[in-house]
């Protein structure tokens, strides 16, 4: 992923640019202390949030609040990209 915005630069956001590639997948993972929305740019796939799946496709927003684990497949003909927003307590 590419970084287009540093928590750094901001009192409590990070942006950044992903691409995943036709098949592949991103690691579960789970956030204790951030919440994150996906700006569906381009391609379709699967999210995973805890337990439930939703398909995703270009023009949509996912919200993962604070302590989900989730994951995002890349289930399309071609590559899957978003834009993550990472939120901070502030």
């Amino acid at each position: 992923y590419n970084i287009l915005l540093p928590r750094e630069m901001t009192e409590s956001l990070q942006l950044a640019l992903v691409k995943v590639k036709k098949g592949s997948l991103t690691p579960k993972h789970t956030h204790k202390d951030e919440e994150q929305a996906y700006i569906i740019l381009k391609g379709s796939g699967v999210v995973r949030l805890n337990d439930e799946e939703k398909e995703v496709s270009e023009r949509m927003i996912v919200y993962i609040p604070r302590g989900t684990e989730h994951e995002i497949k890349n289930t399309g003909k071609d590559e899957l990209t978003y834009i993550y927003v990472a939120n901070w307590p502030g």
